[in-house]
């Protein structure tokens, strides 16, 4: 059992996360779809329809984690998700393909989409963990004003972790790339 206070922090992270990670494949559907080609894991036929499944796929777990729809079963299916991702980068890392973009970079219409890393597929496997806690069931207590302002500031800096740690990752990709040559 968790306390609801932490049910409710890791919901509104991964409401926030996938609504924005589905809005991110949708404004910058043709850098996705070439993200989503470049794994070389689907049959080109199949690229573009899985392209406008996936941020559909991820607004409608967004709204069921803001909602608390059926929390067990989107927790799972976030966790399961996650895993796909995590396996995918983890395919192409074992296939020596580092060089390509993961996707999963708000910055992609940018063109700063990092690479594969086998830190997103931690980063990955770790949140899946942090979704799978979500479907323990929660201590029964209300939740106070303090309660509510802690959610507010618990929200916000796991928003500044996150963002933080992605941009980490893209600076020791950089730092990488300055060190290595090409191929």
């Amino acid at each position: 059992m968790i306390d609801p206070l932490i049910g409710r922090v890791i919901s509104a992270a991964f409401a926030l996360l996938l609504m924005l990670a589905a809005w991110h494949k949708v404004s910058a559907r043709d850098g996705f779809v070439a993200a989503l080609r470049d794994y070389g894991l689907l049959p080109e036929a199949s690229v573009r329809p899985v392209a406008r499944l996936l941020p559909i796929f991820e607004a409608a777990l967004g709204l069921a984690w803001l909602t608390r729809f059926a929390p067990g079963t989107v927790a799972l299916l976030t966790a399961a998700l996650l895993g796909v991702y995590a396996a995918a980068m983890a395919i192409n890392l074992w296939r020596g393909r580092v060089h390509i973009g993961c996707g999963c970079g708000f910055g992609a219409a940018s063109g700063e989409d990092p690479p594969l890393s086998w830190w997103l597929v931690a980063r990955n496997l770790l949140l899946g963990g942090v979704a799978i806690v979500a479907a323990l069931p929660p201590i029964h207590r209300e939740l106070g004003r303090l309660d509510w302002l802690t959610l507010v500031f618990a929200l916000l800096a796991s928003a500044v972790l996150f963002a933080g740690g992605s941009q980490l990752m893209r600076n020791r990709a950089a730092i990488s790339s300055w060190r290595k040559p090409r191929d």
